[in-house]
């Protein structure tokens, strides 16, 4: 490696300053964000949030979250605990639209997904009381009229029937037990053996599991991107509003789906 890569902050040769050292470091620009400065072949730039930036479509990955019936079909656990399911249904066609884009870009398709074992053993009392605060209510493996909650297995574990036709048998698929889809999972594995360093983000509950995915992506330093409009939540808009605050500000960047699917050829200065 050129000793010129050592140097964090360092200037580069087109008036930016280097971020890290090394094969993944950044070089950040007045008008945008370079994350693959020494990748090969073409480069794109997306339009995003706090800042364009530009980066090779062979580095990336679309990560699906959690789009289950459970989450967001009638009879599911979201609509069975009196919440609103519709507001989960929101990110349907959002992610159909992800799903599209990446599949033109040659992007990795990565599901991730609630699959609990059914003895439960697996989940501690921090876990399920999470998700169980009275006594009466529903919690993760209790059974509703559709089956046990979240359970592998169980038609509440299944992606929604709109999804369905769009899922591969070439896509990645991780099963979780946490709310991020890292935890005790192989996923962070499966992403450094095929080379993907940048993962854009889609799915529900955007206030929950995607954004713990998406922060522990940017704790193990991937390149993470919120897709506003490919992500939905039951929960109040405050909690969505401070998610897209802190994926633009803090995680790494926010657009939606129609600037991933309509990058810009990257022209070096």
């Amino acid at each position: 490696m050129s000793s010129k890569h050592r140097g964090i902050y360092a200037s580069t040769e087109g008036g930016g300053v280097q971020l890290a050292a090394g094969n993944d470091r950044w070089q950040l620009h007045d008008d945008y964000v370079h994350l693959a400065p020494d990748a090969r072949g073409p480069l794109v730039r997306f339009e995003a949030e706090l800042k364009p930036f530009v980066d090779s479509t062979q580095r990336g990955a679309l990560v699906i979250i959690d789009m289950q019936n459970d989450f967001c079909s009638p009879g599911g656990w979201t609509d069975s605990s009196g919440l609103d399911f519709k507001r989960c249904r929101e990110a349907i066609p959002g992610v159909k639209r992800a799903i599209e884009a990446a599949r033109k870009h040659g992007m990795w398709v990565v599901w991730v997904y609630w699959h609990n074992r059914p003895d439960l053993r697996n989940l501690g009392a921090p876990t399920l009381y999470a998700f169980k605060h009275e006594t009466e209510q529903a919690g993760i493996g209790e059974n509703l009229a559709n089956g046990p909650v979240l359970t592998r297995g169980s038609w509440g574990a299944s992606m929604v029937d709109e999804l369905k036709p769009l899922m591969d048998e070439d896509d990645v698929y991780i099963e979780k037990v946490r709310m991020s889809g890292f935890y005790g999972t192989h996923l962070d594995q499966v992403l450094r053996t095929q080379g993907i360093n940048t993962l854009f983000f889609s799915g529900v509950n955007i206030d929950q599991c995607v954004s713990t995915t998406m922060e522990d992506a940017c704790f193990r330093d991937y390149n993470a991107v919120l897709l506003k409009d490919a992500c939905a939540t039951s929960s109040p808009d405050y909690c969505r509003q401070a998610i897209e605050f802190n994926a633009k500000n803090c995680w790494g960047f926010a657009m939606t789906t129609a600037d991933f699917a309509n990058p810009r050829p990257h022209r070096a200065d």
